[in-house]
């Protein structure tokens, strides 16, 4: 049985180039690993399982199509669809110039020309009428379960009942929303790909830099019996995805249960997040009573909202980890006072049987039953299992598992289970486009170039790591068999003055077109608002054109 990999992209803007680069050296190094005479079919490694928030919805939409039915478009350090989506044709110009049906109110930039450009990556495979024929990857098995992270407008209602009065109940509304779909051979179709599309589009949709997107959803997305869903099908509108969850770990993790809901691959399961951000402290000591005027307070809001979407998955799985942890030393050690006889397995049994039923009583269609517990925590403590069988009996090992069971459901772990998560990152002072709020690396492909040689670099180190007997630990991924391509031109070696690039070093002709186009957004909003041209005028001359000057350091 292969290892299975999960893969989370974060959300980044143009550090999408930065991403580009780190996937495209990770599945380089899958692909010749697997395809080395030298390794064994359990020592392969398969990617199953892609999500991502804004710009890494996109890029894991088109990595799951590639791998599954383009293999070739992946292939080249310098003409892989990644490549080519994130550096080769972004440009500043097409995304400055609004199309003639575009609402200069409703975004900054051209949301057009970046639905254009999924359309080349993601639709156009389709657009003869001579079936493609598919060509998958070595790094899948066949079958990816794909996650894109949503931010609902609109909202999701959701009511649960109030007691003690039986007619009352109260209303939450759900923004935090996502898209998930299982793709396989049959998927290989526009009718499949032309929703996926939208919803990659609207995932990346930066608030006020590109413009909302509406979707179809349908009642059967949604799982839970409370939610509020009139109609078999809804019509709702979305932004960026990151904004309530720009790392969505946590959806990669429900999408392997599905994909594994026994959880016999826990062991050879591994995730991969990927982020142009090191996370450090957001905290602000600054901050208090005194100095808390409308423009800091706004401020603050904005980066603890902001704060608070990026990396509670992974802090929520390393809290899960050590529970789990917990709960496997306590199993371990009540396997050996069954073993040694130090305490009997009566009192366990009865214990375990007055409680197991209470707790599986009422379960829905879906929900694990408890034949199916009972078999799951015999797979996953397989060797236990059966040494406490050989030193006893198999009766004494059935109490065994039926007593971790009792633990494991009290704790609320039964669907839990240890994350490995390895993380390929870097910080704002070794990227080119990070600056902006990470729009810079729109400016030039020069620094999107320099960008994804970065995620290239960092994927590197990341599996020489791999390799490194003192730095790898028994349960890590195995050492991969690849021999990493070569940067352009090793003549022309990456121009490290363009690490940390600050925005007074990008040329002044594109700072004042950009300065030129948040002019034009900004009359566009005032004359919407209703101010006439000598107001307009007036507050751009003293408010907005020094706020956006200072901004572009112009």
């Amino acid at each position: 049985m292969p290892y299975k990999l999960a893969i989370t992209v974060a959300g980044a803007v143009s550090l999408g180039a930065y991403e580009a680069g780190v996937l495209y050296e990770i599945i380089d190094a899958i692909s010749q690993h697997n395809q080395d005479p030298a390794t064994p079919p359990a020592d392969q490694v398969v990617i199953d399982v892609l999500t991502g928030a804004s710009a890494g919805g996109m890029s894991a939409a088109l990595l799951a199509q590639k791998l599954l039915f383009e293999k070739d478009s992946l292939a080249g350090p310098y003409t892989n669809m990644l490549y080519r989506a994130w550096v080769q044709d972004l440009d500043l110009q097409p995304l400055l110039a609004l199309k003639p049906a575009e609402d200069p109110t409703h975004s900054i930039l051209s949301s057009d020309y970046v639905d254009t450009l999924s359309k080349k990556y993601l639709t156009q495979r389709y657009s003869t009428h001579v079936p493609p024929t598919p060509d998958p990857h070595p790094a899948t098995s066949g079958v990816i379960r794909l996650g894109l992270a949503l931010s609902n407008l609109n909202g999701v209602d959701y009511t649960y009942p109030v007691r003690p009065d039986p007619k009352g109940q109260f209303t939450y509304t759900e923004f935090q929303d996502e898209l998930t779909a299982k793709i396989d051979k049959y998927a290989d179709n526009v009718d499949f790909w032309e929703p996926l599309r939208k919803a990659a589009v609207s995932c990346g949709a930066f608030p006020f830099a590109f413009r909302v997107k509406d979707l179809v959803r349908s009642r059967e997305d949604y799982d839970s019996p409370n939610i509020v869903f009139p109609l078999p099908f809804e019509t709702f509108t979305y932004t960026d995805g990151g904004v309530f969850q720009n790392q969505p770990l946590g959806l990669a993790k429900n999408l392997v249960d599905l994909e594994d809901p026994q959880h016999i691959d826990a062991e050879r399961r591994y995730y991969l997040f990927i982020a142009p951000h090191v996370k450090g402290s957001s905290a602000s000591n600054d901050f208090n009573e005194h100095n808390a005027d409308f423009k800091a307070l706004a401020g603050q809001l904005v980066n603890a909202v902001y704060g608070q979407a990026g990396f509670q998955d992974w802090i929520q799985a390393e809290e899960i980890n050590r529970q789990i942890e917990l709960l496997d030393q306590r199993a371990a050690a009540l396997q050996r006072l069954l073993a040694s006889g130090e305490i009997a397995s009566d009192p366990l049994a009865a214990a375990s049987g007055a409680l197991l039923p209470l707790m599986f009583a009422g379960r829905t269609e879906g929900q694990e039953s408890l034949a199916a517990a009972q078999e799951r925590l015999t797979q996953q403590y397989h060797e236990g299992y059966d040494a406490l069988a050989l030193a006893k009996s198999e009766s004494v090992a059935k109490v065994w598992v039926d007593s971790i069971l009792t633990l494991e459901t009290a704790a609320n772990l039964g669907e839990r289970d240890v994350m490995t998560i390895y993380g390929i990152t870097a910080s704002a002072a070794e990227l080119a486009g990070a600056e902006l709020q990470a729009f810079v690396g729109f400016f030039k492909q020069d620094y999107r170039d320099h960008d994804y040689d970065v995620g290239r670099i960092k994927a590197q180190a990341f599996l020489r790591n791999l390799g490194d007997a003192g730095m790898r630990k028994p349960d890590d991924l195995p050492p991969l068999l690849y021999t990493p391509k070569p940067f352009r031109n090793p003549a022309n070696p990456i121009d490290h003055s363009l690490d940390g690039l600050k925005m007074q070093e990008v040329p002044k002709d594109l700072r004042e077109a950009m300065l030129a186009r948040l002019k034009d957004r900004a009359d566009d909003i005032l004359q919407e608002a209703g101010l006439n041209i000598i107001e307009r005028d007036a507050v751009k001359l003293f408010l907005i054109d020094k706020q956006l000057k200072k901004l572009l350091a112009l």
